[in-house]
């Protein structure tokens, strides 16, 4: 688009008309600069606003000749309707075909009240312990499928039609993204099931599709539930089929696009598993569903040095929990204790010793993901964790995905 400038009688206004050719934000930014540049030229305050398709920037006739950037914002990052090449699957029929795959592993007697809950549609897990009553859990509450307790003979059908559990007591329904995990007693006997309900959500990685598309490698962090794997595998699918990217992944389904897979037989072979990755099969992104111990740390360390971009999950709320953490902390560079000097401690106002940043984050990106439409985003991995270290809140910014499937970016710091 063209960049003019009117002149008012009461008020100069800056605008600029023009599509934005891409969901991210570095077009909009790139504009924005220019309107930048033509304040400070005309010694004006610079303001953003959105306007439906369009933006306007007034700069105001005050003394200012500095630009004043508002704490809160609100700018869509991406409009409804962007297409990708899987939208001709329908993502809805496959999903409730798996769901009714998950549901023929409990026993008869508790189908048929499970499949005439109104909320049947939004099954979160189905939890089976013996000797107490069976639940299936849903947005609204827990909902108790039978007044007769579980037994062992209920626990044993299930588990023969879902097969042989691996080294981490999970084990998986083949051709969908269902995990059921068990529980054992102290002589190794399975006495409780956890059958947590997996879909596809389509169009879930575009919160940060700008980052993954420009090659950025992104940890995403977040409790457990709040959909980490969810967006993984739609990141799987937006790099292989949008972006043609060879992408190297772990978890098995049609969501995940042209992704190769290579699966890891036991959780502690999950380190050794990447490295192969990157040795054998040339991969230009590998996406790795949670780090979690040093071992892996170092892996993803590894496969960062030698250019890869890397995607993967970690368990913690935010980005102090995996700084503070020990195993964990060399993704983002690690960190150790340093003695500063009299002079040193006195500019800084703080102790002798203090924490620093060892080396580059693994990442350059971190996603904190509050909710599965509300993620906070911290561009410069780097920069934040350094800001952390120093007793400040890192920069980022908060971004929400609405109803209609648009990005929009809510609050901004510096």
């Amino acid at each position: 688009g063209c960049v003019k400038a009117r002149a008012g009688k009461s008020l100069p206004v800056l605008s600029y008309r023009g599509q934005c050719k891409g969901p991210g934000i570095s077009t909009q930014i790139s504009k924005l600069r220019i309107l930048q540049t033509c304040a400070r030229k005309h010694n004006r305050t610079l303001s953003v606003i959105h306007c439906g398709e369009k933006k306007v920037a007034a700069a105001s006739s005050e003394e200012a000749g500095q630009l004043h950037y508002p704490r809160r914002v609100r700018r869509v990052l991406k409009h409804k309707g962007t297409e990708c090449s899987s939208s001709t699957i329908d993502y809805q029929a496959r999903n409730e075909k798996e769901l009714q795959q998950l549901v023929n592993v409990i026993p008869d007697r508790l189908r048929e009240r499970l499949l005439l809950h109104d909320e049947f549609k939004e099954l979160i897990e189905i939890v089976l312990d013996l000797g107490r009553s069976p639940l299936a859990r849903f947005p609204s509450g827990d909902f108790v499928l039978s007044s007769e307790v579980v037994t062992q003979d209920d626990i044993q059908s299930a588990v023969s039609l879902v097969g042989q559990f691996g080294g981490d007591n999970r084990a998986g329904i083949d051709r969908c993204l269902h995990r059921i995990s068990c529980i054992r007693n102290r002589h190794g006997r399975i006495v409780g099931l956890t059958c947590r309900a997996g879909r596809v959500v389509p169009g879930s990685a575009e919160l940060i599709g700008d980052l993954v598309r420009k090659g950025d490698s992104v940890l995403m962090l977040g409790c457990p539930g709040v959909g980490k794997t969810t967006a993984l595998r739609d990141i799987c699918r937006l790099l292989s089929e949008e972006c043609g990217r060879r992408v190297i992944v772990d978890i098995p389904h049609c969501a995940v696009g042209l992704a190769r897979r290579m699966q890891v037989p036991e959780p502690d072979k999950q380190h050794s598993v990447m490295i192969e990755a990157v040795e054998n099969h040339m991969p230009e992104v590998i996406v790795i569903d949670e780090i979690g111990t040093e071992a892996e740390a170092l892996a993803a360390k590894t496969i960062a040095e030698r250019g890869v971009q890397l995607v993967a999950t970690c368990h913690g709320n935010q980005l102090e929990n995996v700084l503070r953490n020990p195993a964990l902390n060399e993704v983002l560079g690690g960190v150790a204790p340093v003695t500063l000097g009299d002079e040193g401690a006195r500019q800084r106002g703080s102790q002798k010793t203090v924490l620093e940043r060892k080396g580059p984050p693994t990442f350059s990106a971190v996603v904190e993901m509050a909710s599965r439409t509300k993620w906070v985003v911290h561009h410069d991995a780097g920069r934040a964790v350094d800001m952390l270290l120093a007793g400040k809140q890192p920069a980022g910014e908060i971004r929400e995905m609405q109803a209609d499937g648009a990005v929009t970016l809510l609050e901004q710091w510096e």
